[in-house]
């Protein structure tokens, strides 16, 4: 017996409905909405998403097409925003899935949402003292002590380029009351 083509309960987080095609669950997504009902009938294909915040949009326009696999996460990156936070800068990068690293006027934050977990990590600027990039390993390291060989990042994630990398970290240190944070 098979099921109909229909946006259902997302079988691993209940905050997501998951577009089932008939056949399989695609990787197509959205957040459950309280009010709505499953049974509704389904569109044929998968909604368009909606439209990005005017912050948002401009950053991923400046990235010029280098935000590979990270969509999904740039449009639920506005529900993880405070009220009146501005993005300044964001790239494509790598915790525990590929995600968004973000750079905000009040923060740097990472996130990644998958199938069977997600990552949410932030560092507000008062906590932030020093980002560092390492070009070998493409570790982009955010500390909230001094950064040194021993000290352990608050969080660190994989950015493939190092152009995304710089332009997050010049983003950061103007945000970030400029003289208080060490680039390295």
């Amino acid at each position: 017996m098979t099921r109909p083509a229909a946006w259902l309960p997302d079988p691993l987080d209940d905050a997501l409905v998951r577009y089932w095609d008939g056949h399989r669950w695609t990787f197509h997504t959205a957040v459950r909405q309280i009010a709505q009902t499953v049974a509704a009938a389904p569109p044929p294909q998968p909604s368009p998403p909606p439209a990005l915040r005017p912050d948002v949009a401009s950053a991923v326009e400046r990235t010029r097409g280098a935000l590979m696999g990270s969509m999904k996460e740039i449009n639920l990156l506005p529900g993880y925003l405070y009220p009146e936070e501005r993005v300044l800068a964001l790239t494509s990068a790598q915790g525990e899935g590929f995600g968004v690293l973000a750079c905000t006027d009040r923060r740097l934050l990472f996130l990644f949402v998958g199938v069977l977990r997600k990552q949410f990590i932030q560092v507000d600027w008062n906590q932030t003292k020093g980002i560092t990039y390492d070009r070998t390993s493409k570790a982009f390291a955010v500390y909230t002590t001094k950064p040194t060989r021993r000290a352990i990042p608050a969080f660190s994630v994989r950015v493939a380029r190092v152009e995304d990398a710089q332009a997050v970290a010049q983003a950061a240190q103007m945000a970030s009351s400029a003289p208080r944070l060490d680039v390295y």
